[in-house]
């Protein structure tokens, strides 16, 4: 998942749907969870005007509205380049209907229901899948972003990789707060073993972490006689290498 340095969700969800008290409800819930980038739709014309305003990262979309049907509206946003991957959650429960929203492009299904805890775990899993067609890979407030190359902090780009370097930092993030062996390390940007792992892979952590701010470049930390590690905070004391993996 993708959070701002307070904490909060940064993915925006855009809500149709057109009873108050069940808006109402959701939003207190994604509030209380930490999504509080939240705007309301009452009808599919007005939907589709927000979304194509201002695309939101998911939908929450009723089938019942009082303009057009939920499928209706689920069918004109896959019309649309710009939405046409935006995620599609439609609120239901009937077996008949989700077949139907598969047939116009919707990608889950959640019932309207008094408890949130479906709800959240299918924005768990939306937001991991889009995360994994993005190539993101998130960890507290830093992201790497594949497409590009770029290393994100608190929100903001903090850094262009050059290839190796990027892959580099990919697989110390990836795998932190686990040590990695020099020679996986080496292995991994030069896609070949060298048993004598040269000053090379140093000269690269060194470059790297002259890129990087230096509340990233910090938790970047050797291992003595093994390798390197990406802590999850700069004040954290490096594992051994025979700690036990995260879970």
């Amino acid at each position: 998942m993708h959070y701002t340095k307070d904490g909060m969700h940064h993915e925006r969800i855009l809500l149709v749907d057109d009873e108050p008290g069940w808006v109402e409800l959701v939003q207190h819930w994604l509030e209380t969870a930490g999504y509080t980038n939240f705007e309301a739709a009452q009808n599919g014309v007005e939907a589709l005007e927000k979304a194509q305003a201002n695309p939101p990262d998911c939908i929450l979309l009723d089938l019942v509205l009082p303009d057009q049907s939920g499928m209706e509206v689920c069918a004109k946003l896959r019309a649309l380049p710009a939405l046409s991957r935006t995620p599609v959650v439609l609120l239901t429960g009937h077996k008949r209907e989700k077949v139907l929203g598969l047939q116009n492009g919707a990608d889950y299904f959640v019932a309207k229901d008094e408890k949130p805890h479906e709800l959240f775990a299918t924005l768990d899993a939306v937001f991991r899948r889009r995360q994994m067609e993005q190539g993101l890979l998130n960890r507290g407030g830093l992201m790497l972003r594949s497409s590009d190359r770029k290393v994100f902090w608190q929100e903001k780009e903090v850094a262009t990789l050059t290839p190796k370097m990027f892959l580099l930092m990919h697989v110390l993030v990836q795998r932190g707060p686990n040590p990695v062996a020099r020679a996986d390390l080496f292995h991994a940007v030069e896609g070949h073993e060298n048993t004598s792992v040269s000053r090379a892979l140093d000269v690269m952590l060194n470059r790297l972490r002259k890129a990087l701010p230096p509340e990233v470049s910090s938790r970047i930390v050797n291992v003595k006689n093994f390798g390197y590690v990406f802590l999850d905070t700069a004040s954290a004391a490096p594992p051994s290498p025979n700690t036990p993996p995260a879970a």
